[in-house]
């Protein structure tokens, strides 16, 4: 099977996932499922040969393993967004991986949008507030979106439009239970 069109299933999966994460009212439960579209995102971005991408990724599933077995502390969180920002540079500008036949880096600001998004979700994750966390990944789908949509990735950037929907009524969601009484 070409590796562009198993790429394109796991981006497929991940990005179903990414909405249904929306629903969740759990920290636990956001955490484990967005572990699992990392994981999907990792295989799809390394069957086309998206290193950055796949670092990033890993990044990111590292971050919220320790968010779940771990307190996240603010070292933690420093450590987490100085790496997040060393491979976002890196990543833009080429600086070790000259050989790898990249066009990135050529939108200006909008290329440190991913950045901002990592950075959201790294400084919402020790909450205990499950509506922190929920705000943080918002804040971090309209960062993701507005890439996707300066990139003209239209699918993903359907996929952020849904994945937005169903953050809000996650947030809904989270508001309703907390007005019901026990």
């Amino acid at each position: 099977m070409n590796l562009f069109i198993v790429s394109q299933i796991f981006a497929i999966l991940a990005c179903i996932l990414m909405v249904g994460i929306g629903y969740l009212k759990t920290k636990r439960g956001m955490l484990i499922a967005q572990n699992v579209q990392f994981i999907f995102f990792i295989i799809s971005y390394a069957c086309i040969g998206g290193i950055a991408a796949v670092v990033g990724n890993i990044v990111s599933l590292i971050r919220n393993t320790v968010c779940l077995k771990w307190k996240f502390t603010t070292p933690l969180k420093i450590f987490f967004i100085v790496l997040q920002f060393v491979i976002t540079y890196i990543s833009l500008y080429n600086v070790w991986f000259t050989w790898l036949p990249q066009k990135a880096g050529t939108h200006g600001l909008m290329d440190w949008l991913p950045f901002v998004a990592a950075t959201l979700i790294t400084l919402t994750l020790s909450s205990k507030n499950p509506l922190v966390i929920k705000l943080g990944c918002i804040g971090s789908i309209l960062s993701f979106g507005t890439y996707d949509f300066v990139l003209r990735n239209w699918t993903v950037f359907a996929f952020d439009c849904f994945s937005l929907v169903t953050s809000l009524v996650g947030v809904y969601r989270i508001l309703k239970d907390k007005k019901e009484p026990f």
